[in-house]
């Protein structure tokens, strides 16, 4: 059987000041944290955690310092969670990999410091098979996120070397 990693890093670290709590929370469980008086780095060795299980106490807590309308996280959890948030069960959310981008993207609307964040994935398999290996490149500013893997760049790749007929076909 092959393991699958995605190993990630997120540049430049994000000031501590530019985070609402339920952030930092949040990010804390998705990916690996370092942090400095300052800053705190996001990463991950294997890949990003896609469920996760937040304390309701520390989400209640959290909460607190936001309002649904600068944080897509917070409105997701009032929307989908309101019994979980205020008992003392943990808060399980599934699918992080779809929510994290978000997080980060609100993080550098609000940023007087930040502009964008980029985020650069590698793909790579305990086996040598081809679809075990590539990567991804994102770019995150306050108005868009920009996302490539290497499939989609060889997709482009191969239209492109058809149509200047070096190649009869190609796919990835």
């Amino acid at each position: 059987m092959a393991d699958y990693y995605t190993p990630t890093v997120i540049d430049p670290v994000i000031p501590i000041s530019a985070m609402q709590p339920i952030e930092r929370l949040f990010l804390a469980k998705v990916f690996d944290e370092e942090v400095t008086s300052e800053a705190a780095y996001y990463y991950s060795e294997d890949g990003a955690n896609d469920l996760i299980y937040l304390p309701a106490d520390e989400v209640r807590a959290a909460l607190d310092a936001v309002t649904p309308e600068t944080s897509r996280l917070a409105q997701k959890l009032i929307d989908e969670q309101p019994d979980t948030i205020l008992g003392d069960e943990e808060i399980e959310l599934d699918m992080c990999g779809d929510l994290w981008p978000d997080v980060l993207q609100d993080i550098v609307r609000r940023s007087s410091d930040l502009d964008h964040l980029t985020v650069t994935m590698a793909f790579t398999c305990s086996k040598m098979r081809p679809d075990g290996f590539g990567g991804l490149a994102m770019l995150i500013t306050a108005s868009s996120i920009r996302s490539e893997s290497t499939h989609t760049l060889f997709d482009r790749f191969y239209k492109e070397a058809a149509a200047n007929g070096e190649i009869r076909h190609g796919d990835s």
